[in-house]
């Protein structure tokens, strides 16, 4: 369940840059008939400063196999010439027995970005004989991530929507994001062919026009790369996003159901 966030936040990356205050909210099925989980983002903009944050929670059956299962993402960092500039970049996972908080902050002048890890609550472990038992955690470590990315996930995929104008069907774009997996946070976009756009379209249920494919490059139960479907609509939202391959019964879907903005 811990890497759908990445498909929660696919489902938002082209929300109105011009607004000031953006909220969307987005169901999360499972082969039609299953429900995952929701996610509601909203995006803050004041002046020359902006916050992003994508919460995203199990429901139903989900909710119970995870122990409640919770994410939270956020941006913080500067707004300058229609761009979004992090400068710290926090990750937060919770159940009902442990919470594990990761704060990246940037140095853009020294292209290093700090990291600081810190883990609470209960864990199942292996004792000397060899049953599990629960003990306390409390654990805290500071580091500097082994590469440096100007972006983090969120920033990156707000500031997509100015490069999707460029890119030409048919090739596939390399881009890398703090936050999207550990193989350097490197996420590639492919932009369909004509033959390619047609099989989207029936996949995509949507009279979308803008389709393209995104590989998050890391392993979702029977998706090898993380494939990644995403329509967008007319006002260059995302309306409907699908997760490939999941498991022997279908995709995971993820449908806008509410969305609401305000220039301010």
């Amino acid at each position: 369940m811990k890497k759908l966030i990445l498909l929660f936040i696919f489902l938002v990356l082209t929300l109105n840059l011009f607004a000031k205050h953006v909220e969307a909210k987005y169901d999360i099925t499972y082969g039609n008939f299953l429900d995952l989980g929701i996610a509601t983002t909203t995006l803050e903009i004041n002046k020359n400063s902006y916050k992003i944050k994508i919460k995203a929670k199990t429901t139903g059956m989900a909710k119970y196999l995870t122990n409640n299962r919770e994410e939270i993402y956020e941006s913080y960092g500067k707004f300058v010439n229609n761009q979004f500039i992090p400068n710290k970049f926090i990750k937060t996972k919770k159940d009902d027995y442990k919470k594990r908080v990761r704060i990246y902050t940037f140095n853009h002048k020294e292209k290093k970005i700090l990291v600081n890890d810190k883990k609470t609550g209960i864990e199942k472990k292996m004792n000397s004989s060899f049953k599990k038992v629960l003990i306390n955690i409390d654990e805290e470590k500071n580091s500097e991530l082994d590469y440096f990315a100007k972006d983090d996930i969120l920033s990156l995929f707000f500031n997509i929507n100015q490069k999707l104008v460029k890119y030409e069907n048919g090739k596939e774009y390399t881009l890398n994001a703090v936050g999207a997996n550990k193989t350097k946070g490197i996420i590639n976009i492919l932009m369909p062919t004509t033959e390619k756009l047609k099989q989207m379209n029936e996949v995509l249920k949507t009279d979308d026009k803008s389709k393209f494919t995104a590989f998050i490059n890391q392993k979702i139960f029977q998706s090898k790369r993380g494939e990644l479907l995403i329509s967008l609509d007319h006002n260059g939202f995302c309306s409907y996003a699908v997760l490939k391959d999941v498991l022997f019964f279908g995709d995971i879907v993820g449908k806008m159901v509410k969305f609401k903005t305000d220039e301010g």
